[in-house]
């Protein structure tokens, strides 16, 4: 519901403006002696004083969470908008998965410099149960939702290189974490572990390196025996990084970057541009200029978590970082946002594709054009409730203010608002939004209610 500021209360700040501009008005005609001055209406200052926005948000004051830092800080002052990242440094919080869930949302996160946490949070009681410390690179765990249950995946290291360690939160009102099985002996080079649970099993995905090449490796597990053993094997992908994994109808969608083969020189090329002076460039220079193609590509996997046909690319290929995210449809298709701008990494402003794969396999692309979208990757967020609309696409602006609006297409509308601010939208739920925000080395949960236009939600066809 709107919230609309009283009218009485505007109105006495303008009469309080009005009558301090007329008596200096007064005094100053006082000392030259001059005409009486123009009467002085509500509307004058009224032009000089920005108007006030109005939000379109309310905070839910039944459900939220403050995450702490694990060790001992001094207490900052009131935090400003310049602070908001402080989070972010060594010893504080940073929050990384966040799932919608039957009773409210999960999210996965580290605190201080490495004890990992779940933060489970509902109507009734919002808590953080502890995962234990990580050790090495710490990297903030995955977390996935299935049923009143909440599945997790921690990783550390030991003497013998990485590990994944399974973990299971049963029901919203569990504080105790059950362990399943772990896998070791993974090497010196994991990252990016995501995890998604379907029909009664679980499937894991994580980045690593094979002699010399980025590599997936995929394993399968029932989700009623975590505690047994399991496989994981590299996927016949080379080049392939940033995964991203998600639970369809009869399996999993599994989505990456790749970068692409290119052809070999012409003979007698060095793949090295000469300078003025005649000289080749540098073969650094050559691949900062210089970056090869890469593309996003989406597969779908079986219950067994199994490839089925060949991957589709969607896009074209380009000479920069892909930034892009992914979320179900309820048609049962995966909807995929890219970063389409040919500027360089980090920069504001460009296009965003939005791309609908169906079940048959078939793509259908729509460029939305926004010149207010800032650095960053978009995201895709899917309610838990699937009779409500969505998915929902959230962008920065270049003024890193959050824009939000229902993905649809090239008619897709993204809007801020003030209550809104710079917080981080992660995840949605029965309509609620739940929204990070950095507080000096401290993270706030909060769940917001936004009552958006009702032309910013036309029907999906």
């Amino acid at each position: 519901m709107p919230i609309v500021l009283p009218r009485v209360a505007a109105l006495s700040v303008a009469g309080a403006l009005g009558l301090a501009a007329l008596g200096g008005l007064t005094s100053q005609g006082c000392k030259r002696r001059e005409a009486p001055p123009t009467p002085i209406t509500s509307a004058a200052p009224s032009a000089s004083v920005p108007p006030q926005e109005v939000t379109r948000c309310r905070r839910r004051p039944d459900f939220g969470l403050a995450l702490e830092t694990s060790r001992p800080v001094a207490k900052p002052e009131e935090p400003t908008e310049d602070e908001e990242d402080d989070a972010l440094l060594p010893f504080g919080v940073d929050v990384g998965d966040a799932v919608p869930t039957p009773f409210g949302f999960a999210a996965a996160g580290i605190r201080g410099a490495g004890q990992a946490f779940v933060a489970v949070l509902g109507e009734r009681s919002s808590r953080r149960v502890d995962l234990g410390e990580l050790h090495g690179d710490a990297e903030t765990p995955t977390v996935a939702s299935y049923g009143e249950s909440l599945l997790v995946a921690v990783r550390t290291t030991d003497a013998a290189g990485f590990t994944i360690k399974l973990g299971r939160v049963a029901g919203p009102e569990s504080s105790a974490v059950e362990w399943g099985h772990e896998l070791t002996k993974l090497g010196r080079s994991v990252t990016s572990v995501e995890l998604a649970a379907q029909a009664g099993r679980g499937a894991l995905v994580y980045q690593t390196e094979l002699k010399g090449e980025l590599r997936l490796v995929l394993g399968s597990f029932p989700l009623a025996q975590l505690a047994a053993p399991f496989e994981a094997k590299p996927l016949d992908v080379k080049d392939a990084e940033m995964p991203r994994l998600l639970p369809r109808v009869g399996g999993f969608w599994l989505s990456w970057v790749r970068s692409l083969p290119e052809p070999k020189k012409a003979a007698g090329a060095t793949g090295l541009a000469p300078t003025d002076a005649g000289a080749p460039r540098d073969p650094e220079e050559r691949e900062l200029l210089d970056p090869g193609l890469r593309v996003v590509e989406v597969a779908k996997l079986d219950e067994q978590g199994r490839l089925s046909g060949a991957p589709l690319r969607v896009g074209e290929p380009r000479r920069q970082v892909v930034l892009y995210d992914v979320a179900p449809l309820s048609s049962g298709g995966l909807l995929v946002a890219t970063r389409s701008d040919s500027a360089a990494p980090g920069a504001e402003g460009g296009a965003i594709l939005l791309a609908e794969v169906s079940v048959d396999g078939t793509v259908r692309e729509e460029r939305l054009d926004d010149d207010e979208i800032g650095a960053g990757a978009p995201t895709l967020l899917v309610d838990a409730d699937a009779s409500r609309p969505g998915p929902w696409l959230t962008v920065s602006a270049p003024n890193d203010a959050t824009r939000l609006g229902l993905a649809r297409g090239a008619s897709t509308r993204l809007q801020a608002d003030p209550l809104l601010g710079r917080a981080e939208v992660i995840a949605v739920s029965g309509g609620h939004f739940l929204a990070q925000r950095a507080r000096g080395n401290s993270v706030v949960l909060e769940t917001l209610d936004c009552s958006w236009p009702a032309d910013a939600e036309p029907e999906r066809k």
